[in-house]
């Protein structure tokens, strides 16, 4: 693993999410998919609003973030990890704390 990666401590960050409302976590092997759907949560227009999709590996205890993806108005659109390296490593470790 490098130290680019982003990345959290596994069973911390999963229990995060089983924390946070409109995550849907679906593990098959060494991998994971995460979906914020914002239709699991009380929105007015909740089908509107897009929805994120990130793909994880499992490395040695921590889950590793693999790909992010937003799908909105049927269109998907993957977002440059390296380009949103540091948010999105704050939203691991705020969800592993």
């Amino acid at each position: 693993m490098s130290a680019t990666e982003i990345s959290a401590p596994r069973s911390r960050f999963l229990d995060g999410l089983c924390k946070t409302q409109g995550y849907n976590v679906v593990s098959e092997g060494e991998r994971i998919t995460v979906a914020f759907e914002p239709w699991a949560v009380e929105q007015v227009d909740a089908f509107e609003m897009p929805c994120l999709r990130l793909d994880f590996r499992q490395v040695d205890g921590r889950i590793v973030l693999q790909r992010f993806m937003v799908e909105s108005g049927g269109e998907d659109q993957v977002v440059n990890l390296e380009a949103a390296r540091d948010a999105l490593q704050a939203w691991m470790d705020s969800m592993a704390d």
